[in-house]
């Protein structure tokens, strides 16, 4: 089979796909009239997307009624290891602030969805999950961002968000507790929480050595080619109390 004809088919059952996850009840002859393609080709798909996992079930009688069943749903949501990251983080988030809302098996919950992936998108998730550090509350010494946040240090989070997912260099702007300000070359090794407050834990080309740089201190933030390799974690973590006392 060649490419094109490869891609159109990905493409029909994507689009078959969403018109059963629409619908309670389809007729074959519907489904084919929507996607252009013959009711035998339906079918052919059809058993495709059972091979997949996708449980659908048939009515016998005139007109072939599809549907999926009816508890479809949570379970075959799809996520990118970024997606999961958002989740799995959110839940640990949960977790460290005591919210006596919250239900107490919220850690089984994150252990779950972790362990519920193929085994090579779990890598992924494991490897990504040990370089974010979650820490206690802050203490009150340490002043909370004094203004919401603004689209350009929505931007730049975004920036070091892909660079640290990527293991990519950073180039930042950053002002410190004292108002000046300093233009950074850094490899974001860990992003850690001390909530409210964010921090990026990176080794700083500048000084040629570890620093930990309010995420919200961050001015600009730009994503360059460049990629780095992990630095063995003692070295970095090690360091961290060093650096607390001018946050």
């Amino acid at each position: 089979m060649g490419k094109n004809k490869t891609s159109t088919r990905l493409q029909r059952l994507e689009e078959l796909s969403g018109l059963l996850k629409s619908n309670d009840h389809n007729l074959v002859s519907d489904l084919a009239e929507k996607l252009s393609v013959s009711s035998r080709t339906i079918m052919r798909d059809l058993d495709l997307l059972k091979e997949k996992g996708y449980p659908i079930e048939t009515s016998l009688g005139r007109g072939g009624g599809v549907s999926l069943h009816k508890h479809w749903g949570l379970g075959r949501l799809h996520f990118n290891y970024k997606e999961i990251i958002d989740l799995l983080l959110s839940l640990a988030v949960m977790e460290k602030l005591h919210s006596p809302i919250f239900l107490s098996n919220l850690k089984s919950i994150r252990h779950k969805i972790a362990a519920s992936f193929p085994e090579k998108q779990r890598k992924q998730v494991q490897a990504v999950r040990k370089r974010i550090l979650l820490s206690e509350i802050a203490s009150q010494n340490i002043p909370e961002p004094s203004q919401p946040p603004t689209a350009t240090t929505k931007s730049s989070a975004n920036s070091v968000y892909e660079a640290f997912f990527e293991m990519k260099i950073l180039k930042i702007n950053y002002i410190d507790v004292k108002g000046s300000k300093t233009q950074r070359s850094i490899e974001p090794h860990y992003i850690l929480l001390c909530w409210p407050i964010w921090y990026v834990l990176a080794w700083d080309h500048l000084r040629e050595d570890v620093r930990c740089f309010r995420l919200d201190r961050i001015q600009t933030a730009k994503v360059e080619n460049q990629s780095f390799k992990l630095k063995n974690s003692q070295t970095l973590i090690g360091k961290l109390e060093n650096f607390t006392v001018r946050l």
